[in-house]
């Protein structure tokens, strides 16, 4: 009977041995995996803008801040610097060449069914391009004038890579966007203008309301702002509304604005669920910047355990970021 008992009590200590170990492991390694594994994640904190973000970044309540243009160039003033491009790290994530558009125009589906007035309307488009180049120095006091609360350093102006975009490339990229963000399933073409469809309608008259959230989409329209009192679009006055980036929805999910420049998924989104607006085209490309209060240059590898603030939940900012972060393995924790 001893020896039994002592079997008995040994087997009992070797199994108590065994769970102790295994509570040790799972103390020193929570997540399950193998030392040297390490957690894979991000943490991601939202911000409202910019402004938000570098104010987080210098109480240290994160690591690393992901902001747009023009602040990523103005925030360079405040002893910021710009540690990451985050249009080169989506292209080498999702192995294209032109990155993700931002900002977007839409339109009412009545106008863009007007080729006279969107023929006009792109061409003043491209003709902004130009000005805003040989204007760059003047770019915050004119727009400040007009309602923005941004400032726009010369050097930040070809960082917000304004153009008139609209191709296969880009369509693709949306839809993608709205699969992941919006769960879309499928965009139809009808959500974009159809040059085929619209017809020469000849010179409209009155006035339309633009409404551009502020910062860079402004750049977009300057021409206009500046030239208001005398530039007409096929007969048309347009009226330039700089909004915060939280009002901007409303105004096409209320049908206020002729025309609205929003986040390029936002917009198609509305227009996906009946909305009367067609998507014209894109305004500004992957103008988003990581940025840190000390210099040098993060790869995403080096964001594992780190805390990272960001503008756009639920927009192209998460979008991208997320994007970049999958393809080097890395998640986004909680």
């Amino acid at each position: 009977m001893n020896d039994i008992l002592k079997k008995v009590f040994v087997v009992a200590t070797v199994a108590a041995l065994i769970a102790a170990l295994a509570v040790g492991l799972a103390a020193c390694n929570p997540d399950g995996k193998e030392d040297g594994d390490g957690d894979a994640s991000v943490t991601v904190k939202y911000y409202a803008d910019g402004a938000a973000v570098q104010a987080a970044l210098t109480a240290g309540q994160i690591d690393y801040g992901i902001v747009g243009e023009p602040a990523a160039t103005a925030g360079q003033g405040k002893g910021f610097s710009v540690v990451m491009d985050l249009q080169s790290e989506f292209d080498k994530a999702t192995g294209g060449t032109s990155g993700f558009p931002m900002s977007s125009t839409f339109v009412r589906s009545e106008l863009a069914a007007d080729k006279t007035f969107v023929d006009a309307f792109l061409a003043v488009l491209e003709d902004n391009l130009d000005y805003i180049s040989a204007h760059a120095s003047e770019m915050t006091a004119l727009l400040k004038a007009a309602g923005s609360a941004s400032a726009y350093p010369a050097a930040s102006v070809p960082k917000c890579n304004v153009g008139v975009y609209m191709d296969d490339a880009l369509k693709a990229t949306v839809a993608d966007m709205l699969a992941t963000l919006n769960s879309v399933s499928n965009v139809p073409d009808s959500v974009y203008y159809d040059e085929a469809a619209a017809t020469e309608q000849g010179g409209g008259s009155g006035t339309l309301e633009l409404y551009v959230p502020d910062g860079a989409p402004v750049l977009a329209v300057a021409k206009l702002i500046a030239e208001a009192d005398t530039l007409t679009v096929a007969g048309y006055k347009i009226n330039v509304n700089i909004v915060s980036a939280t009002e901007i929805a409303g105004k096409i999910a209320t049908r206020a604005g002729d025309i609205v420049i929003m986040p390029a998924n936002g917009g198609a989104n509305l227009v996906v669920k009946g909305e009367p607006y067609k998507f014209l085209c894109s305004n500004t490309k992957g103008i988003l910047y990581m940025i840190s209060d000390s210099a040098g240059t993060v790869t995403p590898a080096d964001l594992k355990g780190k805390t990272v603030g960001c503008i756009g939940q639920g927009a192209v900012p998460q979008y991208a970021f997320e994007k970049i972060l999958s393809a080097s393995g890395l998640t986004v924790g909680k």
